[in-house]
């Protein structure tokens, strides 16, 4: 410490010579005095209250050894001088701190929504050792690629991989949660786990144990549960006796043994598991094969580990390629052409999130371009002050400031404004996440996005506040500590007069700057929203008049058969309800956030590419009814029918696209697909073409998709050896208001099977506005939000630069007049000031949203990029805005009295 304290004294003393140190000397001298003076007000004699004070503050020779102290004096001068003129001029302080509000807030924001999506951490102590190891797979497909590992794969890193403290092996599981057993199952997402996961995320129970080694052993021998803190809440009211007590998973009951930590909410952002359990009680909730664990071919789990202390992320991600290297010649038959590879916890998120990552970031990216806007409008109003604090400036430099010692207290100043800006922004940011808290996606599972103002994002915003002091003060602040003449700059303060005139270039710039980026944030706006909106009103699929209800058989310990027979007594009944005009069914809605069918398929006729064995595409299992109900028209051949079961040909529908993909310029109907997995290896003959619609994501590119008959898959179901029943949903259409029929379709259900699981019944617009324009709009209002706030903000600096620059030529004006000027012509000139850098400003931002537009394309394929109806839109408006900015100034110009003018001078 005292090594520092000397270092910093010499440091100091350079900066400051022998008569700065005299000024600091008799400063401290007048702190030791006031001191004293309190020390006599409390009853002490003037030698016992300066000896009172010396002691207490130190000799004036151990105050110089602590220079940092005096230092630390000077700067708290320079920030209460600098509240003293901020206090001042209000007005001035007010739109500073606002420009810097809103560049915090915005950011504060944005972070919070990537936080949510992309960024967060795991909740585990220290997050940074955990790690990823995913597989990598051979390319034997076109399209979706498996990252995850087998049991026995895992099993095998797990016990050889010496860089590693431990190694953790889990899935989703989705299937139904009853705490009670005289009350109906519910949907819920859980983790099934191994034993040791816990251990490596090194965690700690709230309530009881975590798993035991040997209960992840022997399938289906110890149903055991872990609640997460949420259910142990909600469910059991925060009871301390359910450990012990039983709980229903899918009509097995399991005992409860711990309960998680509140702050631990799961291994993905969106989906917070509701409980956990053994993977070896998969086979037995899911009623899948009891060999399903040994199946090296069964690729369905994902890993994460701990890295051990001092080990490289290089070493350890070399010895997990040279362990998936020797499982491959050590099983060929299962493992060939599967390497694996370590990733830290990040990009193993990056790629989980899919697009959701670059939207996230780009938010953050417009963010940081409002911030930047923000930086330039207060470097702008820092800039104009300049002139009118000559004088002030001049004597500081006059008596022997020094240069750095104006600086300092001009960049305390703009401290002062990010201080009061940051804590504003941060209110906004908080209002803009409880607004973002409102979006949020229709799931029956749990799916969902959470945006906080956690601590990260305060920090995140704190700092941006202190970023954005330094961005707008240091150039404003140079520029005004530079005074050649020191003598002509005070006789001209002195007179009266304004400081010579400069050039305007740097404002200008500034102003231009601020128009280019908040033109291309509200191009881009406009293009999103024009983009989407057809998509919005023609998804492909009927968005009114129907009621959705999704069934899992399977929780109710339903087989296939039996499945089967539930389904069609249940359209039966429902197609007979008042004002029913058609039943569907489907094992997939469109834009559904919680479930996803994929098939891999090999394109009779259709020559893949070297290596390529099959194509992965998206499928759904739909009955005879869902095309018509869904309004999804055929293009070509018939849809499924009642007559296609078991007992017939196998059958499949494909989309446009997908017959355009594999089969150009010929006739799909009659072609073949062969399905290749567990379920079924035959082919079945393409029998329809449907119209393209949108599958997963409103705004997703066409994707080819197979629908196969839901009777027929039910049996290779069977065939297989899948014993569950398969959840469908049920969607009616109906010529009356929708969600009156749901009582009457809960009684139908409730005849059927009064334990039938089954998830809420919504509106079909309800689901679309949650699935698809809720996030989109949300989106819009979003990026357009930020690109009107830089318009405001662009424009607050380009009124204040007309403004400073018609006060300028005050005299100037006045002498036009004089000479017989008219009032239009120096309104012209002024207007004709304030656009230039406007026009600047448009061309370059003209350029930008080109540019940004192709990278919109790239994440938005259905966007329709920067055309000319979006600058037909924009640029009209952007004009009319800057004529109204400049307007009032330049009225003003006009009203100068020439007399007036004339004695400026």
């Amino acid at each position: 410490m005292l090594g520092f304290l000397s270092r910093l004294r010499l440091r100091l003393r350079v900066l400051f010579d022998r008569r700065h140190d005299q000024e600091l000397r008799e400063e401290l001298e007048f702190h030791v005095e006031q001191l004293a003076a309190q020390q006599r007000r409390a009853g002490l004699g003037h030698d016992e209250a300066l000896a009172a004070a010396r002691r207490q503050f130190g000799n004036l020779t151990r105050i110089q050894e602590r220079s940092h102290d005096l230092f630390a004096f000077r700067y708290i001068e320079d920030l209460r001088y600098g509240a003293r003129l901020l206090v001042k001029h209000p007005v001035f302080s007010l739109i500073a701190m606002l420009s810097i509000a809103i560049g915090v807030g915005v950011n504060a924001a944005m972070f919070s929504i990537a936080d949510g999506q992309v960024l967060r951490p795991l909740r585990v102590p220290r997050p940074g050792e955990i790690v990823a190891v995913s597989a990598v797979a051979p390319r034997v497909t076109e399209g979706f690629l498996s990252t995850r590992l087998s049991y026995p794969d895992y099993r095998d890193v797990r016990d050889r991989a010496g860089s590693l403290a431990g190694l953790a092996a889990y899935r989703v599981l989705v299937t139904g949660f009853g705490h009670r057993h005289d009350e109906p199952t519910q949907t819920k997402l859980g983790l099934m786990v191994s034993a040791n996961f816990f251990d490596v995320l090194e965690l700690r129970p709230a309530l009881g144990r975590f798993f035991l080694p040997e209960e992840d052993r022997v399938p289906g021998r110890d149903p055991v549960i872990v609640l997460a803190h949420d259910t142990w809440i909600d469910q059991f009211g925060g009871d301390p006796a359910v450990v012990g007590r039983s709980v229903r998973l899918a009509g097995v009951d399991l005992t409860v043994v711990g309960v998680a930590t509140a702050d631990f909410d799961g291994m993905h952002l969106v989906l917070p598991p509701t409980f956990y359990v053994p993977l070896a009680m998969g086979p037995t909730i899911e009623g899948s094969a009891p060999d399903t664990l040994e199946r090296r071919d069964l690729r369905s789990l994902e890993v994460r580990g701990r890295l051990k202390p001092g080990v490289p992320f290089g070493q350890a991600r070399e010895e997990v390629r040279l362990l998936a290297a020797s499982l491959e010649q050590a099983y060929p038959a299962t493992n060939q052409g599967f390497g694996m590879l370590l990733q830290t916890q990040f990009d193993a998120r990056l790629e989980e999130r899919g697009p959701m990552a670059p939207s996230a970031f780009l938010l953050m990216a417009l963010a940081l371009v409002v911030l930047l806007v923000a930086c330039a409008n207060v470097s702008g109003l820092l800039l104009s002050r300049s002139p009118a604090r000559a004088r002030e400036i001049a004597l500081r430099l006059a008596i022997g400031g020094g240069r750095f010692r104006v600086i300092r207290q001009l960049v305390a100043e703009a401290v002062l404004l990010a201080a009061g800006g940051g804590l504003l922004g941060l209110a906004l940011a908080h209002a803009a996440v409880v607004l973002f808290q409102q979006v949020s996606l229709v799931s029956d599972i749990g799916v969902r996005v959470t945006f906080e103002l956690d601590r990260r994002a305060i920090v995140v915003g704190l700092t941006l506040a202190a970023a954005s002091a330094l961005l707008s003060s240091l150039v404003p602040a140079w520029r005004a500590s530079r005074v050649p003449n020191l003598a002509g700059t005070l006789r001209t303060a002195a007179a009266g007069g304004k400081r010579a005139p400069t050039r305007l270039w740097g404002r200008n710039g500034l102003v231009a700057a601020q128009v280019a980026l908040s033109l291309i944030m509200t191009t881009f706006a406009v293009s999103v929203s024009r983009s989407f909106e057809a998509e919005l009103r023609q998804p492909g699929f009927r968005t009114d008049g129907l009621l959705l209800s999704t069934f899992e058989p399977g929780f109710a310990r339903y087989d296939e058969a039996r499945t089967e027979r539930f389904y069609e007594l249940l359209k039966d009944r429902a197609r007979a309800l008042a004002g029913v005009t058609s039943v569907g069914m489907t094992s997939v809605m469109p834009l559904n956030q919680d479930n996803r069918e994929r098939r891999r398929v090999v394109p009779e006729g259709y020559e893949l590419p070297e290596g390529m064995e099959y194509v992965t595409v998206f499928a759904a299992r739909i009955d005879e009814g869902y095309l018509d109900t869904m309004a999804i028209p055929i293009v070509s051949g018939r849809g499924i029918l009642e007559t296609d079961t078991d007992e017939s040909p196998r059958v499949a529908l494909v989309n446009r696209t997908l017959a355009a993909r594999y089969w150009p310029g010929q006739d799909p109907v009659g072609r073949r697909l062969r399905i290749v997995g567990r379920e079924t290896e035959s082919w079945v003959e393409v029998v329809g073409v449907t119209a393209d619609s949108r599958y997963n994501w409103i705004g997703e590119a066409p994707t080819p998709f197979v629908y196969v008959s839901q009777a027929q898959a039910a049996a290779a179901r069977a065939a297989a050896g899948i014993t569950q029943g398969r959840r469908s949903t049920l969607i009616v259409a109906t010529d009356a208001d929708p969600a009156a029929l749901a009582p009457a379709l809960r009684m139908v259900v409730q005849g059927l099977d009064v334990n039938m699981p089954i998830s809420r019944v919504r509106t079909i617009e309800e689901f679309y506005h949650g699935n698809a324009v809720g996030l989109v709009n949300g989106l819009v209002r979003m990026v357009g939000g930020m690109g009107l706030l830089g318009v405001a903000l662009a424009l607050v600096s380009l009124h204040g630069l007309v403004a400073y620059a018609v006060a300028r030529r005050t005299r100037e004006i006045g002498i036009r007049m004089a000479v017989g000027a008219s009032r239009i012509s120096i309104l012209a000139m002024v207007l004709r000031h304030g656009m230039v850098p406007v026009a600047w400003g448009g061309a370059l931002g003209v350029a930008g949203s080109l540019a940004v537009g192709g990278m919109m394309v790239g994440l938005f394929p259905h966007a329709a990029g920067a055309d000319p109806v979006t600058y037909l839109l924009v640029l009209p408006g952007l004009v009319t805005l800057t004529l109204l900015s400049t307007w009032f100034p330049a009225r003003g110009a006009t009203r100068i009295d020439p007399l007036v003018a004339l004695r400026q001078e």
